[in-house]
């Protein structure tokens, strides 16, 4: 009897720890060698979880909007970059509100298009799973601010104008910076704490 209670204890270990994700074996060449490895490595949580993902956009689509475009497989890596304060839009594309949304989102990411530590992006949260992430309802923004992983996370409930929007992130994100664009004069500086979007440290409220 111990040792049913303890394989049962085991399989509800395993069902506890990995939920509801979802797990692919590549068929192709497959050999009990690797049948069995992949039964292995699940039993350890060594598996990588498989996300249903929209195709990844080029580097090139990625360069010529404001707006940057995550999709199932580059979710994580984006939302969890330690560097950088990461501002997500999670939309449904048959959503009137998002649609509604979706120009002055875009504002607000050119208006801070000069500031190299936040990343403005969307994602389409109906043909793209993310790990660890339920989203309730369309639209909704989380900030994710830069720090070490995992990172927390800052919903967004205002208004969503840009002006207000601006106001929010100048209060939440970890990197403080100036939403005014340096003057062309200044733009060759981009290395300089004002030429990337950052405050002078005699500019900011201590």
């Amino acid at each position: 009897n111990s040792g049913v209670q303890q394989q049962q204890q085991q399989q509800q270990q395993q069902q506890n720890h990995h939920g509801s994700r979802k797990f692919r074996l590549a068929t192709q060449g497959l050999t009990e060698d690797l049948l069995l490895k992949f039964v292995t490595d699940f039993e350890q949580g060594k598996l990588k979880p498989w996300l249903r993902s929209e195709p990844e956009p080029s580097p090139e689509d990625l360069a010529s909007e404001a707006v940057g475009v995550l999709v199932g497989t580059t979710f994580t890596a984006a939302a969890q970059d330690e560097s950088k304060d990461v501002l997500v839009d999670f939309y449904a594309p048959w959503c009137g509100h998002c649609r509604k949304l979706e120009p002055q989102y875009k504002a607000l990411a050119n208006q801070l298009r000069h500031v190299k530590f936040l990343t403005i992006t969307k994602i389409d949260a109906t043909r793209n799973e993310m790990e660890d992430m339920n989203i309730m309802g369309y639209p909704t923004i989380i900030l994710f601010p830069s720090g070490k992983n995992p990172k927390r996370q800052v919903v967004y409930h205002g208004s969503r104008s840009p002006d207000d929007m601006i106001k929010w992130l100048q209060e939440h994100c970890s990197t403080k910076f100036d939403s005014n664009p340096p003057p062309p004069s200044a733009a060759k500086a981009s290395t300089d704490p004002v030429g990337s979007g950052l405050l002078d440290p005699s500019e900011e409220d201590l």
